[in-house]
């Protein structure tokens, strides 16, 4: 048996349930910006919502997330040195997005 195959096939299992949160998050991601609005909760379950131009700005740093994370995944494939480059600007811009959109937001 080609051991090489073997890999291959746990990562495609292991990327379903990625791919579906990824969907999701794409999903309400796309509904928030529909209705102009973005809530955010931090891990001491508080939540935030903001609405107007601070939504754009924090959904706009949503879908840079899963840029981040898909240059990421891709990177882990290819190897190449321009997708963590990708990776690494698309984490800094969205974080600062989503940064400046809540403090906008919530001022």
């Amino acid at each position: 048996m080609n051991m090489r195959k073997r890999p291959n096939l746990i990562y495609v299992a292991g990327m379903i349930p990625v791919l579906f949160v990824v969907g999701l998050l794409i999903f309400l991601t796309f509904d928030n910006l529909l209705f102009s609005r973005a809530v955010y909760g931090d891990k001491f379950g508080n939540a935030y919502e903001v609405e107007g131009l601070a939504a754009i700005l924090v959904n706009l740093g949503t879908f840079g997330l899963i840029v981040w994370l898909s240059s990421y995944l891709a990177f882990l494939v290819k190897r190449s040195p321009k997708l963590m480059q990708l990776h690494r600007a698309a984490g800094v811009v969205s974080g600062v997005f989503i940064a400046v959109g809540l403090v906008y937001g919530l001022s």
